[in-house]
């Protein structure tokens, strides 16, 4: 079977503090957008194969998916997967988690559906924080390590233009720049639900927030350019999404999504998508 795999872009992400585990509390704005990779999980041979280009083997989240799946379900048969990546990675999209996801949900078909929702989505908390976001997508609020989800009104649909800088960030690194920097912030859900309720993109880019932006930006200084660049081509407004290193700007339309990306890419910045929002991913 094959599937899409869509990436995310963060609206909003507050760090409320650290937890006892270790990871940090988050509050964030979670929306999937129509870049994508594609996924083909078969049953094949006796092992777990991915296939992902220089991000093959058992070090790919979308293997990790693929062996909790199996011994949950207590099976012992061969898997391949085989990954199209057209997500950058160490950009904030979620590329791995988002193959992972794909990967579970494409299992749980193969297998006549022996996991509900909601153990599905416990297994998808087992890979990783942005694995469950990943199985259902959409637009959503997340708290905890942003495993703990629940729908927020659809966002309008939005087009975005997406460029990262040619260095990536180390999510780990981000937050321990984080941790040096400062206090975080926090965000307000009911700004949220009124804006994305009310469709009003100029609403919902004066919510923007990134409390990994400043740390990030010390790691890879490009990042405020591509934010500054993003505004002066008339998008509503910029953000870096997640840890970085992608930043993304919302666009008047297609067309200037497309203006926008050509004049980027005559300044020299070759890594520039236009993609768009996408609502809740269905099964």
């Amino acid at each position: 079977m094959t599937t899409f795999a869509y990436a995310k872009i963060n609206l909003a992400l507050a760090i409320r503090g650290t937890r006892e585990d270790g990871y940090h509390e988050l509050q964030s704005v979670m929306q999937s957008i129509d870049l994508h990779d594609i996924v083909r999980v078969r049953r094949y041979g006796k092992d777990v194969v991915c296939r992902c280009g220089a991000l093959s083997g058992t070090g790919n989240l979308a293997h990790k998916a693929a062996v909790l799946f199996l011994e949950h379900c207590g099976l012992s048969e061969g898997i391949e997967i085989e990954i199209q990546k057209n997500i950058p990675v160490q950009a904030g999209l979620a590329g791995g988690s988002t193959d992972a996801a794909a990967t579970l949900r494409i299992l749980n078909q193969l297998y006549e559906k022996p996991l509900d929702r909601r153990a599905l989505l416990d297994l998808a908390e087992r890979c990783g924080a942005d694995v469950a976001f990943c199985i259902q997508g959409g637009t959503m609020w997340a708290t905890g390590r942003g495993e703990k989800l629940e729908f927020l009104p659809p966002a309008p649909e939005m087009d975005v233009v997406l460029v990262k800088p040619l260095g990536g960030v180390n999510t780990s690194d981000a937050y321990r720049r984080f941790d040096l920097l400062g206090q975080g912030g926090s965000l307000t859900r009911t700004d949220w639900e009124k804006a994305l309720s009310q469709a009003s993109k100029p609403q919902i880019v004066e919510l923007f927030y990134n409390d990994l932006e400043p740390a990030s930006i010390q790691i890879v200084p490009q990042i405020l350019e591509l934010k500054q660049l993003l505004l002066q081509e008339g998008c509503y407004g910029s953000l870096m999404s997640g840890s970085g290193s992608c930043v993304f700007g919302i666009a008047h339309g297609k067309e200037h999504a497309l203006e926008v990306k050509d004049r980027l890419r005559k300044k020299g910045f070759n890594n520039v998508w236009v993609t768009s929002t996408v609502t809740r991913i269905e099964e």
